[in-house]
């Protein structure tokens, strides 16, 4: 099955602009940035992201102002990213039972407001599971989104179970010393053969850092090597330095522990959903894995370093940006929403935080 793309629907796109979310300089993961508007900068982070929205506007020549616009928007994010922009109070977000003010499919503005199923399972997930056809099935899938916040989905038409996990951002080149995002310059594969590293960047420019996907090749090449043995510990002659990948970029102890502790989160919460279905691997008909990380990722590396499960490997399809796919969908076809609203409905949270299971699996997972 090829990956999930916009031309599956007979559309042609015309044009796509992306933009790196400004936010960050507020936190690098969405409880910062909860807690930085509650502590009364709530409409600083709107403007950001609005001030974000206009510049890609007025790229595609529509305007400056994403608000002003007479062509259909569909907003597809985080339930934390959708309050923000609509200046909803994050109170409760950050706090227990960690309730959302509104998740439900609605007009801001101009703007369709897709819904989400909860705090930290948003719209993004939504529009990735009608994406990838999962609400659609008889067989039972799994949707896995590898970035800060882990969310992933498992069910067919009649069910779905939900989660999410504090992965971190080392996904995405995030907490890594010399990370970066995936812009031409970054290392994205790596080989490492009697000690010898080979590599290659994103656009054959000159290596400027490493990305996600490089990040876990690393990984995977020096546990292979045996230069990082079982237990995430590098070898001694690279302890102080770090595992030198060019002249002037190397990967760390550090580095390590942050990718120990991110695929043991998404291991243990993806163990902990196929258990809570009741069901075993062998009755899971696909892993969908959804994000730009997603999309390139090498699965022998991944399921190597213990992240994805082994039995599902030769059943991974990468969607790449299914939250976009889901939107652009809808864009289309406005028939489409009441497939948008009616997963909520079937849809049942995991918390994994009160898991009792949890972290026995997560500390069961820490290794290589």
């Amino acid at each position: 099955m090829p990956p999930i793309s916009l031309i599956q629907i007979k559309k042609k796109v015309l044009q796509t602009i992306t933009s790196i979310n400004h936010q960050r300089i507020f936190g690098t993961d969405v409880l910062s940035r909860i807690d930085i508007a509650n502590q009364g900068r709530l409409l600083e982070l709107q403007r950001t992201i609005l001030n974000d929205l206009d510049s890609i506007c007025e790229q595609f020549q529509l305007g400056k102002d994403i608000t002003k616009l007479s062509i259909p928007v569909i907003i597809s994010g985080n339930s934390t990213m959708q309050h923000l922009l609509q200046k909803l109070s994050c109170e409760s977000l950050g706090s227990f039972p960690f309730t959302p003010v509104d998740i439900s499919m609605h007009s801001y503005k101009n703007m369709t407001i897709l819904p989400g199923i909860s705090t930290y399972v948003g719209a993004d997930i939504v529009s990735g599971i009608v994406a990838c056809g999962i609400d659609q099935k008889e067989e039972v899938s799994l949707l896995v989104d590898l970035g800060t916040n882990g969310e992933m989905v498992i069910g067919n038409k009649d069910r779905l179970l939900v989660t999410s996990t504090a992965a971190g951002p080392a996904f995405e080149g995030g907490n890594i010393r010399y990370g970066i995002a995936g812009v031409p310059g970054a290392i994205d594969t790596v080989t490492i053969f009697d000690n010898h590293p080979a590599i290659s960047t994103i656009s054959n420019k000159k290596p400027i850092g490493i990305c996600g996907t490089g990040v876990i090749e690393t990984v995977y090449e020096l546990v292979k090597e045996k230069i990082v043995d079982n237990t995430g510990l590098i070898a001694d002659k690279y302890f102080d330095n770090g595992y030198p990948l060019t002249e002037n970029i190397s990967f760390t102890n550090k580095d390590i522990r942050e990718v120990q502790l991110a695929k043991s989160a998404i291991r243990a919460g993806i163990e902990i959903l196929v258990t809570s279905y009741g069901i075993d691997y062998s009755q899971i008909a696909h892993l969908y894995l959804a994000g730009g990380f997603g999309q390139k990722i090498n699965y022998t590396k991944a399921v190597g370093i213990g992240m994805l499960p082994k039995e599902l490997n030769d059943r991974i399809i990468s969607v790449g940006n299914s939250s976009l796919a889901g939107a652009g969908m809808l864009a289309m076809n406005s028939e489409l929403s009441h497939r948008f609203t009616h997963i909520p409905e079937i849809s049942e949270e995991i918390s994994l935080a009160n898991h009792k299971a949890f972290n026995d699996l997560y500390l069961e997972y820490m290794s290589f």
